[in-house]
């Protein structure tokens, strides 16, 4: 698991580091100050994450760093507790190097892994205690250099695939955007509310997160709208509070939230967030799609912006922090949360059907505008203009008695009487055709020819579309003969 690596993503390592941080710094009377510093070096393909938490004395180093699938942190409180994360980085490194103090009078202590020489303990078969004494190496350097307490993580000889994207400076920023416990954007509407639904003393967690020294630190990426694809937006309509109780019915298993929008479509999986996210310590477990299996038609939850922060210890991440390790209290989770998935599904069925249903009424409202237009173009005989009115006037009567029945429809009507009064002070037109290329003595025939098309086209757009089609033709034929 250390050396092949149990994450998808080499990015993961930041939420490893990052957790670890927090759970640090919130272990100290520091924690509205907790800052963590990220620098990239893609010409020695190398990174650092240094966090301003307590630190490690030497002895606390040593008996924390060199142990393997060993950590003392309480899984029920932590958010890492495997002792596995924070050697994640030897998956796609040559070698991780912790260094750290709790005191400006000591020493810096430093224990190096070496990657290299772990796999091939591995690949002999050495024994734990053998395979650590070949591959860690522990000193001291001194400390003018380094903050009073800290914690540092450096990972060296990054594989080329690796730092693709761990030494990308956008894809990093977003990343942990997505993932760590950082603060919301200042362009998120419901960032208030969305604490206020805390508790005092469990309100999520944040760190500031610099990148390179930048000014700016890290923010969550959602923003003021839910975007659509293009330049189409999604508007947030409201705020919803979410309340999950424990299995045992004191306190909540969870508490989460939904910013309503206009549920226009799917939205993009970038710039912004979409999906039913979880977090655990106000980290992501998972991705946008660890809820999906929740939603009878999962393409809904693309639709949503959503987020369930677990806070019942009982409801544990499993090894590879994409879902839950199962239980009766991750049932419960469930069993609630599937309900608020239906709710928002049937949001999105309705919204679905009244803009489909508005897409039909105006498409309904273009034939009608396209029949009348045909009906005055002196293309077809009168009486054919006259009964292609009283047809469009008889479908105008039929699809108003239908709008009647719903109160919601009260637009489209007015705009059907309009339509109806406009069809209504029709007067056929037995104007010559000449001015259009036909020659008089043909124009009985090309309207008859007309009438037909008119009759078998799917609509009276497409029938005006194969007319003036014809018409140009003859014109051009008429020009070459002239």
């Amino acid at each position: 698991m250390v050396t092949s690596g149990m994450y998808t993503t080499p990015l993961s390592i930041y939420r490893e580091y990052i957790q670890n941080a927090a759970d640090s710094i919130a272990s100290s009377n520091n924690m509205k100050n907790g800052r963590v510093e990220i620098s990239l070096h893609l010409d020695s393909m190398s990174l650092s994450i240094r966090d301003n938490g307590p630190g490690l004395s030497r002895t606390q180093a040593i008996k924390e760093l060199l142990p393997i699938a060993m950590s003392n942190k309480n899984r029920q409180t932590d958010r890492g507790f495997r002792g596995i994360g924070r050697l994640s980085g030897l998956a796609f490194g040559e070698s991780v190097t912790f260094l750290t103090r709790c005191n400006e009078t000591d020493l810096v202590t430093r224990v190096v892994w070496n990657g290299s020489n772990l796999r091939r303990a591995i690949d002999n078969g050495l024994s734990i205690e053998k395979t650590i004494s070949d591959c860690v190496a522990v000193d001291t350097v001194g400390g003018n250099d380094y903050p009073p307490h800290f914690f540092e993580v450096q990972l060296g000889g990054i594989s080329r695939y690796a730092a693709a994207s761990i030494l990308n400076r956008d894809l990093v920023r977003e990343y942990i955007g997505e993932i760590c416990p950082v603060p919301f954007s200042k362009d998120f509407p419901y960032a208030v509310k969305v604490s206020s639904q805390f508790r005092r003393g469990q309100e999520p967690f944040v760190l500031k997160v610099l990148i390179d020294g930048e000014n700016s630190p890290v923010t969550r990426l959602y923003g003021n709208k839910a975007h659509l694809s293009g330049d189409r937006l999604n508007s947030f309509t409201g705020f919803e509070e979410i309340s999950i109780p424990k299995l045992g019915g004191e306190g909540n298993a969870a508490i989460g939230w939904v910013a309503h929008s206009l549920y226009l479509g799917a939205l993009p999986q970038k710039p912004s967030v979409r999906c039913v996210r979880a977090r655990v310590g106000n980290i992501q477990i998972g991705d946008e799609t660890v809820f999906d299996h929740l939603f009878s038609e999962n393409r809904f939850n693309r639709w949503c912006v959503a987020e369930i922060h677990i806070l019942d210890p009982h409801i544990v991440p499993n090894g590879r922090r994409d879902y839950f390790e199962p239980s009766p209290h991750l049932r419960n989770l469930e069993n609630h949360l599937s309900t608020v998935c239906r709710r928002l599904e049937r949001k999105c069925r309705t919204s679905s059907g009244q803009r489909n249903e508005q897409k039909r009424f105006q498409s309904f409202v273009d034939s009608v505008n396209a029949a009348y237009d045909l009906a005055t173009s002196r293309y077809l005989t009168p009486k054919a203009s006259k009964e292609l009115v009283a047809k469009k006037l008889s479908s105008i009567e039929n699809l108003r008695n239908k709008c009647e029945v719903s109160k919601s429809w009260g637009s489209q009507i007015e705009e059907l009487n309009s339509l109806e009064k406009k069809l209504i002070s029709f007067r056929a037109s037995r104007g010559r055709m000449s001015s259009l290329g036909v020659p008089p003595s043909e124009v009985s025939t090309y309207r008859n020819i007309f009438q037909i098309l008119t009759e078998v086209s799917p609509s009276p757009q497409a029938a005006r579309e194969i007319i003036d089609a014809i018409l140009i033709q003859i014109r051009k034929e008429n020009y070459v003969r002239q």
